[in-house]
């Protein structure tokens, strides 16, 4: 019997009038996003070559000055715009997207390719997935709402349990013809956008980029099932139609939109942190007691010769002052990590906030992408210092004296740009990717469980009549 609802469902589903008009709707608005996304992909992609070029010259010309030049120069290294930014853009024209480094330190992070207009801040792109979660969210409540108290007012709900089937298969048919009609729609709309981006881009499509696309669809997939569950909630737990349509938006106005975006309220109430001021006074007092307790002579300077003992001394307090500082802001950078973190478990308890973290585990991109490249060059930092501390061993007409500002006390001979160690992102493998989808894939599946459990045992005991 179960095969009977279902094929009655789906059919009900494709003839309705809001089946085709949400068909219409996520084909525009996904054939929207892409032409979109190529468009501005084409412009980012060759900002980024220019930024890349001037990155690269300006090592070169470090490297052929000296190689304490190289590493004492603070390199601003910024990230490639993403090809799977039409799937989910993780939000990360807003995220840092550059990591200033020398050899000495990975000092800080920044965005260096935000939005142009500071005004426009708070707009999202119209990713495949910003338009899943929003619309995509909605439309699965659309064909679920009614599901029960609408076919109690049409007085076709006690014939169809009049028959030969029970309550469990009745309420399983709704729910998977409901999951089955919006994944259509979506798959069809993510068609629609793929041909666009393949038609209009510039990059094929590879097979890594298939497989995105695919897990995009099903994170979809797992978003209309939990947001037609809670339709189907709406629909038992009221006595008509209206009353479940109240609901259904209230659900949506909840999970989709003030639990998504109050991220900001949660963090500062809950897991507060220093600001950077707070933090940059820190690092100012470090500073001041460290030099009232320097030697006399520390701050003296005689770039003439190398070897004066002042040199020395200015290079251990130059390294006390990077080693205080670095201190201090790690730690700083690590409570915002954990803050973010955090944040993300308490909101993780809204489906778009799930499907939002999963598309982002997909596309290997936003914040897991940022972590990824921020620790792989604390792991560069460290061969690039190898690299250059191998350098001034060899050169005997250097005091060996480390000082990570000034180019003083270290070699001052050339090195050749192609021996200098290179740093290239790279993306996220699938075990990076696996661990975080996981743990919100696991957290949406018990949501959906218990959702779908209290419709079950509301509509166990709703009166047909």
């Amino acid at each position: 019997m179960f095969r009977t609802v279902l094929k009655r469902e789906i059919l009900h589903n494709l003839y309705s009038l809001r089946f085709l008009i949400s068909l219409a709707l996520v084909i525009a608005a996904f054939a929207a996003g892409a032409a979109s996304f190529v468009r501005s992909q084409a412009a980012d992609l060759e900002e980024h070559r220019e930024i890349q070029g001037q990155y690269l010259a300006n090592m070169r010309g470090l490297a052929e000055g000296s190689a304490t030049d190289l590493a004492v120069r603070r390199q601003t290294y910024t990230l490639k715009p993403r090809a799977s930014g039409f799937i989910a853009d993780a939000q990360e024209k807003y995220l840092p997207n550059a990591v200033v480094y020398s050899a000495w330190n990975v000092f800080a992070f920044q965005n260096r390719s935000g939005s142009a207009n500071p005004f426009l801040v708070r707009f999202d792109e119209l990713s495949w997935t910003f338009i899943a979660a929003l619309v995509v969210s909605f439309i699965a409540l659309l064909f679920t709402f009614d599901a029960v108290s609408g076919e109690k007012e049409t007085k076709t709900l006690a014939l169809s349990l009049a028959n030969p089937v029970s309550r469990g298969a009745l309420l399983g048919g709704k729910m998977a013809s409901a999951v089955l009609s919006v994944t259509a729609i979506v798959l069809m709309g993510a068609l629609t956008g793929l041909v666009i981006v393949i038609v209009l881009g510039q990059e094929g499509i590879s097979a890594a980029l298939a497989g995105e696309v695919l897990g995009f669809l099903a994170a979809a997939a797992l978003l209309a099932a939990t947001f037609a569950a809670f339709g189907l909630l709406a629909s038992v737990v009221a006595r008509n139609a209206n009353v479940s349509l109240l609901l259904a938006l209230t659900f949506w106005l909840a999970f989709a939109v003030v639990i998504p975006n109050s991220s900001t309220f949660l963090a500062k109430g809950l897991y507060p942190i220093e600001s950077a001021e707070t933090v940059q006074r820190n690092v100012t007092a470090a500073f001041g007691d460290l030099d009232k307790n320097a030697p006399p002579g520390s701050w003296m300077m005689n770039s003439g010769n190398p070897f004066l003992p002042q040199h020395e001394l200015r290079a251990n307090l130059q390294m006390k002052r990077l080693l205080a500082e670095k201190g201090i802001r790690d730690k700083y950078h690590q409570a915002m990590f954990r803050q973010f973190e955090r944040t993300r478990l308490l909101t993780a308890v809204s489906p778009v906030a799930l499907f939002e973290y999963l598309t982002e585990a997909v596309a290997g991109g936003g914040y897991l992408r940022f972590r990824k490249a921020w620790d792989d060059l604390h792991v560069y930092q460290g061969q690039l210092l190898g690299f250059f501390k191998a350098l001034d061993a060899a050169d005997k007409d250097s005091p060996h004296w480390f000082n990570p500002n000034e180019n003083v006390s270290t070699t001052r001979k050339p090195v050749a740009f192609e021996r200098v160690p290179q740093f290239e992102e790279r993306p996220l493998a699938l075990a990076d990717r696996v661990g975080p989808a996981l743990k919100y894939l696991i957290i949406n599946v018990f949501l959906l469980s218990a959702v779908y459990f209290l419709a079950f045992i509301a509509f166990v005991r709703y009166d047909v009549r």
